[in-house]
């Protein structure tokens, strides 16, 4: 197992030496989602998985904005006396990277958005969003997580991923009420990036083309405004390539990395 520490009230795993690498889980997951790429990663790299504030380990935040928890995570890296970092954030992990890249990214060295999206909640999202909220106050967190672990793998492979998405629905069914609604509150609220210049260092955008929660075509179409950009497309892959594709997705973005700190430290 890695190191587990804490600062400031965010929980995290600490391994290796060398240029860092920040990983940022998906929604309602934890930072014990990033295992495999942890241990592949520190073999070069020192990696810091953190818990998003609210789950896993990490206190809940104070304010219900991905910006706010980039301030925490600012604060954390310069804790441990990181310069430049390189973040990888699987889809609401995405959201924060975007958060934090946008406020400091003199100490971004690249970015990887896992199955994420600059777009803001359209109407019709917070919507549905809105009365999931509804569901979960009214005692049905089961209920929501019961069809969302499933609803993140390929349509056509649920059957073969029951034993995954059953682990995930029963290690986090015990998430609270209260960080479910704020973390989905801070979704909905995030802001638009699509106008922001996203040509200030690499971007890799790992996009599934069975998710049923992002178009792929419409994230595909944000990664080409940028001349900075490196797309992989993962056929018969949904929302959880870390799962789905394994193997890909850890060669892809060591590949990633690798490049970004390459080009850092030509400069």
């Amino acid at each position: 197992m890695p190191n587990e520490l804490s600062y400031n009230g965010i929980a995290y795993y600490k391994e290796g030496l060398g240029d860092a690498v920040v990983l940022l889980h998906g929604y309602p997951m934890d930072k014990n989602s990033w295992m495999d790429m942890i241990a592949v990663l520190s073999r070069a790299y020192k990696v810091i998985a953190i818990d998003i504030p609210g789950l896993g380990n990490s206190s809940p935040s104070k304010s219900n904005s991905f910006e706010a928890i980039a301030d925490q995570i600012h604060d954390l890296l310069l804790y441990e006396n990181i310069e430049k970092t390189v973040f990888v954030g699987h889809s609401m992990g995405g959201y924060v990277a975007l958060a934090f890249s946008n406020l400091y990214s003199e100490m971004v060295s690249g970015l990887s958005l896992v199955h994420s999206t600059l777009r803001a909640d359209t109407e019709e999202k917070i919507s549905i969003r809105l009365k999931i909220i509804d569901l979960i106050n009214k005692g049905g967190v089961k209920a929501f997580l019961r069809e969302l672990f499933p609803s993140l793998f390929a349509a056509n492979k649920r059957l073969i991923y029951k034993t995954e998405w059953e682990t995930l629905y029963h290690r986090y069914q015990s998430v609270s009420p209260a960080s479910l609604i704020a973390l989905y509150e801070a979704i909905m609220q995030r802001k638009d990036s699509t106008e922001i210049n996203w040509d200030r260092f690499p971007m890799q955008w790992i996009v599934g083309e069975q998710d049923q929660l992002l178009d792929p075509k419409d994230l595909i179409t944000q990664a080409l405004q940028s001349d900075n950009s490196f797309v992989s497309l993962y056929p018969n892959c949904g929302h959880m390539c870390m799962i789905e594709n394994s193997s890909q997705f850890e060669k892809d973005i060591v590949e990633f990395t690798n490049y970004c700190y390459a080009k850092t430290n030509q400069k």
